[in-house]
């Protein structure tokens, strides 16, 4: 019985890595698809979201390295990456956002997005 466990844990865990894996080359090619056309289009926004998918992608790497070795300082080191870098990522989006001039309506003078 106890071989029986082992290969459903193992088994387990390849499929796990697989759908991590297909998710990071996912995230990864979407980020750098929208960082280049943010770039060749010079669109700061398009920029800062091929970023964050970037960001995401090597979090969610590490998250998963994390599990498959039972590493908690991995795991701690991926959650405060990724909170750290959405909120430095938002607020420049919300700077961008706020520097466009269609941004304020003449209705409501203290709105932000």
């Amino acid at each position: 019985m106890r071989g029986g466990r082992a290969q459903t844990a193992l088994m387990t865990a390849l499929g796990v890595l697989a759908v991590v894996i297909a998710a990071v080359l996912v995230l990864g090619w979407r980020g750098l698809h929208r960082m280049r056309r943010g770039l060749r289009e010079s669109a700061s926004l398009e920029l800062v979201r091929g970023i964050r998918a970037l960001v995401t992608a090597a979090a969610l790497a590490v998250a998963a390295l994390a599990l498959l070795t039972g590493e908690r300082g991995l795991l701690a080191f991926a959650a405060v990456f990724l909170a750290e870098e959405l909120y430095e990522t938002g607020v420049v989006a919300l700077v961008i956002r706020c520097s466009r001039p269609d941004s304020m309506s003449s209705r409501e003078p203290n709105a932000i997005m």
